[in-house]
């Protein structure tokens, strides 16, 4: 029996809202740019500064699949108190790609009270496909952390999206332990048609985010 306060909302955000990033997230953490080069599935731009990192395997899959496959890596294994993660990912007309980790997501314990934050936005093109595969996020315990992602797909664009959490560390005995979790998933159309609008907001024994 789970104690203290647990609440889940759903609010639904305006695309401005959902822009809205603080200031220090302006400047990317990481950057992804995909394009066909000699008709297959390439990177053509890759960046990535601490706490992030990109893994580009080169037998993730048979050759012969035309799809390009990135693992993002946190240094340390997870997400510390105060990081801010800020990345972006444009799949090219008829690209294929594939995002996902090597390991569940570790937030680790908040410090002072202090959250964890992600921002993740994509642009998916015509005919392309994008592949958003990660393990689920694992919360410590008084972990406190705030994701938000946004997905432009063209009109005849592909997403798949997967996001999850676990309740924690059971081994540890920290189940639902920790203080915060809020996921924002926006999704839209050619820009500025909203499909899939969706946020979830888990809290306990403390105040939730603010928005």
């Amino acid at each position: 029996m789970l104690e203290g306060t647990c609440m889940i909302h759903r609010p639904v955000e305006t695309m401005a809202m959902a822009m809205d990033l603080d200031n220090s997230a302006q400047t990317p953490t990481g950057r992804i740019v995909i394009q066909k080069v000699a008709g297959r599935s390439a990177v053509t731009s890759l960046f990535a500064r601490y706490p992030l990192k990109f893994i580009r395997p080169t037998k993730a899959v048979s050759s012969q699949v035309d799809v390009v496959w990135i693992y993002t890596v946190s240094f340390g294994g997870g997400i510390v108190t105060g990081d801010l993660v800020y990345y972006t990912i444009a799949v090219g007309e008829g690209c294929t790609a594939v995002l996902t980790t090597q390991a569940s997501t570790k937030v680790y314990k908040a410090v002072g009270g202090k959250c964890s934050e992600q921002f993740f936005e994509a642009q998916v093109g015509s005919n392309a496909l994008l592949a958003i595969l990660p393990d689920p996020v694992t919360c410590f315990s008084t972990a406190r952390y705030s994701q938000r992602q946004i997905f432009n797909v063209a009109s005849d664009g592909n997403l798949v999206l997967v996001d999850w959490l676990t309740s924690g560390r059971h081994k540890r005995g920290e189940i639902w332990d920790f203080e915060l979790y809020k996921s924002t998933n926006n999704i839209y159309l050619d820009g500025n048609q909203p499909l899939f609008l969706d946020s979830v907001c888990a809290f306990f024994n403390t105040s939730p985010i603010s928005p």
